[in-house]
């Protein structure tokens, strides 16, 4: 072939290329970009560094034989495949095309996402589904049972799990059996307004964006980690949590100069918590005040709001943080905030990212819905977590941390590193009032019908004694009182101590949790 003949050649396949990108006609692009929504590729642009995405089989249509025409009967089979870099760091990446047959999945599609899925466990490196679906192609529907086959995506995001980042962005729909391949990524973004994500069709009146709206899917049934406003914010915030994570399991979190003093001190720690065990307390703002520049990047902070789980940094350092949040019921443990916490605490189990508690709990809510929707097989998913864990745990007893409370938030009793306490803490069976209240029962019972003021001076005698005994039994499971003002540079010096620990388990194929 001669330089003529491969300069044509160049020039007609770069013509082509040029087609399939744009993918469907520009009626549809404009009618999608209406409803606020960015195209399959531009979306691949706002999430990967400039001029890094490297697109894979953008030839691979199911009715192309070689010409332009038959090209664009479906431009790259309605999906963008390929790698590129986010903050420097290789990512493989997948964005489906709405204005192609709706974003439709069909055999060459679902090749597409298998090839980079099975070639970024290969690399050890994160992936990221952009997710835009109407579910399976009815035309396609013969070869599309290829999708519950080895080969098929959902058999790659299994192999990966615990080994590489999987994080799914739905920005659209996302329908049928591309909900289940969703939810399978360690983390779920959605966009308000534009995504909804559902397996069955609707029932009669209702729409498939009001079943499984975003909304719905953030505060009630906690399949969405993280709520979006739109694409740009979505895009972005996947950028930011990629910068806590590590590219695979072998590999430590990357550490980051971030410009917070590691010994900076917060005199506003000393006036946050009451005494009151009664009276709620921000935590958010103890959590903003101790980590690098006040920034915690908040997984599923609308559902099971009683608890809070994020990753932040200390000195740099990637870190989980868990926490009671006292200003939902009490800071008590729910089911579903037993589900949250055991997901979170596997996941940087699984990833090395060290894990630290801010306790405050009365323990599991005692409510007899609680119980009869299965509180105890969800507690035992904490309880195995929270003991399955080997990177380092720190504990910080910031107030109340009755009963199972000790469990939830585990100190060293599940084999966690340390178990400090600031001391405004008070931890027991069960609290102070509730303690006098029994152990005194026949003593107050003999005043309550003869002086009602004798009565509650000697109630508040009697909690005042147990509060002084369950703070004194704290200098016995406790492992040291710090002046909650150290918090910063006590944790990260800590974390620096136990940066490399290891523990030897048991062999075994895998632990039998109760799921």
């Amino acid at each position: 072939m001669s330089s003529k003949q491969l300069r044509q050649k160049l020039i007609a396949l770069d013509k082509m290329g040029h087609r399939l990108r744009q993918g469907g006609s520009l009626a549809k692009i404009e009618r999608h970009r209406a409803k606020g929504k960015l195209t399959a590729r531009e979306r691949i642009a706002k999430l990967l560094d400039p001029g890094t995405f490297q697109e894979l089989d953008l030839w691979g249509t199911p009715m192309a034989t070689g010409t332009l025409t038959d090209y664009k009967k479906g431009p790259a089979d309605g999906v963008a495949v390929g790698y590129g870099e986010v903050n420097d760091r290789p990512i493989y990446v997948w964005s489906q095309d709405v204005t192609v047959f709706g974003g439709t999945v069909a055999t060459v599609h679902a090749r597409k996402i298998t090839m980079v899925m099975e070639k970024a466990l290969q690399a050890r490196i994160p992936i990221v589904g952009i997710i835009d679906s109407e579910g399976p192609r009815i035309e396609d529907a013969i070869q599309y049972y290829r999708f519950y086959s080895p080969e098929s995506m959902v058999y790659f995001q299994t192999m990966a799990s615990g080994v590489i980042p999987q994080i799914s962005l739905i920005m659209g729909p996302c329908v049928g059996e591309m909900a289940i391949s969703a939810s399978l990524a360690d983390f779920v973004f959605m966009v308000k307004k534009t995504s909804h994500m559902l397996i069955a069709p609707p029932p009669e009146g209702k729409t498939a964006e009001k079943v499984g709206d975003a909304s719905v899917h953030a505060q009630d049934t906690g399949c969405c980690d993280m709520l979006a406003e739109d694409d740009e914010e979505c895009l972005q915030r996947c950028r930011e949590l990629l910068s806590y994570l590590p590219s695979h399991n072998r590999e430590l979190p990357p550490i980051v100069d971030t410009g917070d003093d590691p010994n900076r001190r917060e005199n506003e720690l000393l006036e946050i918590v009451p005494f009151n065990m009664k009276k709620a307390f921000d935590m958010r703002r103890i959590i903003s005040l101790i980590v690098d520049n006040g920034r915690l990047f908040e997984i599923k902070q609308q559902w099971a709001t009683n608890l809070i789980t994020g990753f932040a940094r200390l000195g740099g350092q990637t870190a989980g943080i868990i926490a009671n949040n006292p200003q939902s019921l009490g800071g008590s443990l729910t089911l579903d905030a037993a589900d949250k916490m055991a997901r979170f605490v596997r996941f940087c189990d699984a990833f090395n990212i060290p894990l630290v508690w801010l306790a405050d709990t009365p323990a599991f809510m005692p409510a007899v819905e609680e119980e009869t929707r299965g509180l105890i097989r969800h507690g035992c998913k904490v309880v195995f977590s929270n003991a399955e864990a080997s990177v380092p745990q720190i504990t910080i007893a910031i107030r109340k941390l009755y009963g199972g409370g000790g469990v939830a938030m585990p100190g060293t009793t599940l084999g966690g590193d340390l178990d400090i306490a600031w001391p405004s803490v008070e931890r027991g069976l069960m609290g102070a009032e509730a303690a006098a209240s029994i152990i005194y029962k026949r003593e107050l019972r003999a005043l309550k019908d003869k002086d009602e003021a004798a009565l509650k001076e000697r109630h508040a005698q009697r909690v005042s004694e147990m509060q002084q005994r369950l703070r004194g039994l704290e200098r016995e499971w406790g492992q040291e009182f710090i002046d909650p003002r150290n918090t910063r540079p006590f944790l990260i010096k800590a974390l620096k101590i136990f940066a490399h620990r290891q523990e030897n388990r048991p062999p075994r194929k895998h632990e039998n949790m109760r799921l």
